[in-house]
Parts: structure tokens; sequence; C-alpha cells
């Protein structure tokens, strides 16, 4: 059985989804989704999200009935060439630290992946280095969008798979990111300009080892230092008081699915319904979700710079169609996501005030 649930009825399966360096208002951030991530996890009995949405430095709040699935493996999953299923056993953790740290930075991470055993009791297995510094660049797309380039996997796939030969079965990478220009992140506003090039990075790494993966970044010491000179937006403070972002990704990957067989995991179809920002209606999730007509709940109020409405790759038409069917939601808030879901889980929909019959 893959989920448990309280009844005889069918598990209630949502999938909380907000895309990583695309400015979203709400997740966009340094755990600044967290919050609502909990609440929608009280509204089912499992929610399926992904690091964007609980990652937050040094903090992690995962509900239990929670899985921790890497964009990667996300898409894999909606795209129907993967099934999820819960691990048999406890994850064995290998860390693969960027062998281009600083000495410092490098006993910092050590001293925290001991930190993260000692506290949560989380199993690793081995930390190893790249073979070489990784090759990393930062860029933005024309949309505003952030991304990057890797020019040297295999420095990392060696030692990961090493660490995989002895018994791992997750893999986090702590890699060494260049200082980004100035921006506005710092106060609330605009684009992570390093989330692009982690999802880069850990979705590579997911291709090249077929197990969970997760990116944590790491600045030289200077970059690291916790900020003392000024506040910094709220959204953002968990990742301005910390030297280190790996305590988050390990004990989310914890709680990371094995990817399977379609026939023998949790199958996209199963899903209830998917909770997703308004304007990024362009993105697999959602796609799959209109192919196997799950219920989308669309919040209005977590923009992007994707300005991707579902008006615009669909006709109106059949957008007032799914409206209609009970398949497009669009509600202005997370809090008002939730009592849609609590509804669903009822086995109800919102009653038609104009009326079923004409």
């Amino acid at each position: 059985m893959i989920f448990q649930s309280s009844s005889f009825k069918p598990p209630f399966v949502v999938a909380m989804v907000i895309p990583t360096g695309v400015g979203a208002s709400i997740g966009g951030f340094g755990g600044d989704a967290t919050v609502y991530m909990n609440l929608l996890a009280s509204c089912c009995d499992w929610l399926i999200t992904h690091p964007n949405v609980a990652n937050a430095a040094s903090f992690q709040k995962l509900p239990a009935n929670t899985w921790y699935v890497e964009g990667y493996w996300l898409d894999a999953w909606f795209k129907q060439q993967v099934g999820l299923a819960s691990p048999k056993r406890p994850h064995q953790l290998g860390v693969v630290l960027d062998a281009g740290m600083e000495a410092g930075m490098k006993i910092i991470q050590r001293n925290t992946i001991n930190a993260v055993n000692m506290v949560y009791g989380v199993p690793f297995v081995g930390v190893l280095e790249t073979t070489e510094p990784l090759k990393l660049t930062i860029e933005a797309q024309p949309s505003g969008a952030s991304a990057g380039k890797w020019g040297n996997p295999h420095s990392a796939i060696v030692p990961a798979k090493q660490l995989l030969a002895e018994g791992a079965t997750a893999i986090a990478i702590v890699s060494k990111l260049l200082e980004p220009e100035e921006s506005t992140y710092s106060q609330g506003v605009g684009v992570d300009p390093i989330g692009g090039l982690e999802a880069i990075i850990s979705h590579t790494l997911c291709h090249a080892l077929q197990v969970p993966c997760a990116n944590a970044p790491v600045f030289d010491w200077e970059e690291a230092q916790p900020r003392r000179d000024a506040l910094v937006a709220p959204a953002t403070a968990a990742e301005f008081i910390t030297a280190t972002f790996l305590p988050c990704v390990l004990t989310g990957l914890m709680q990371a699915p094995f990817p399977t067989s379609v026939a023998a995991g949790f199958a996209v179809e199963e899903l209830s319904a998917l909770v997703v920002p308004a304007n990024c209606m362009g993105s697999v999730p959602v796609l799959a979700c209109l192919k196997h007509r799950i219920p989308i709940i669309a919040v209005l109020e977590n923009k992007t710079v994707l300005n991707q409405p579902l008006s615009s790759i669909l006709p109106e038409a059949d957008v007032k169609q799914l409206k209609h069917k009970n398949l497009y939601f669009e509600v202005g808030n997370y809090l008002e996501a939730a009592g849609l879901l609590q509804l669903f889980k009822a086995g109800l929909t919102p009653p038609n005030t104009q009326g079923i019959c004409h």
C-alpha cells in the first residue's frame, strides 16, 4: 500500500508546486511558503511537494505526511515516466562537497552533517569531494527567470556513484556558487538569482544517478557570513542568518520517495488536486493535470515573472468549460485553497450559484 488513508476511501493526495527561480511572491525566497505547505498538508492524507517549497536554509518544518520530490522526479512522475513509492527503510544519505570550497567552509559543512546526525538521527554513508572544482555559472532567461550552466557534472557524478556503491540511497550535493550581482532579493523582491542553477544541478544528478538528489549552495566565507549590517526581508531572513543551507536538504531527503515503475508506485492519475500559482500554467504538472482531468487550484496572489495564465495556453471557451466541470478553480490565496481542499476531501464541490438547471 503506497499511502495510508483514514477510511475506506482512496487517500486524498495533493501536489503543491511553486516553480523554482521564477520570482514567485510566495515560495520564491527562503522558506516563505512553509506555513502554507503545512496548512495544505493538514487538509489532505498526503502532500507531494518539492525543495523550492520546503527548503529554508538551516530550518525545515516538513509535515510527516509529505513527500519531498526534486523537480526532475516531479516532472518525470507527472509525465507518467515513473511511479513514486515510500522507501522500505530510512534513506542512507551520501554527501558530495564541491572541491572548490574554501577549507573553512568545508569544515562548516562537515560540522553541519555531524549536527544533523546528532540532533535528528539522520543516517549517513559518507562524505566525498568532487574530483575537481565545479564549473558553475549563473545566467538569466529573457523572461527574467534564473538559469545557469554546469560545465563539468562528471566531477560530482563520480564520487556520488561511489557513495551509492557504499550503500547511499539519496545524494546531497553542496555546490560553491559565486556571489550573484547585487539584486533586490534580500529585500524580498524579484527572482532568486541562483534558483535556476540549483535546479540544473539537482536535475542533472537525479538523471545520472536515478535516485533522489538535492542541492545546497555555498559561498565563500566573506559572502556567506550572516548579515549583521542591516535587516533583510522576513521572506529571505532564513538565508541571511547562517553560513550553511545544508540542514534543510538533508532532512528533506529523508522524506523523499523512491522513483519506481509506474505499475509499482503511486501514479499521477491517482492525484486528487494540484495547487499552483495562477500565472505559470505552462508547466509540466499543469499540463499533466489537464490531460488526466485532475482539478487545478490556481492561487492568484502568488505572482511570478512567467505571466502564463491558463488563458494563454487554452482558448477562453475551454477555460470556462474546465471551471464549469470543476476542473479549474481560481482562488485569491492559500487560505482559500485550503478551504477548497477540505471541500474536495469531504467529497463535495462548491455549489453552482447560477443553478444547475436553467
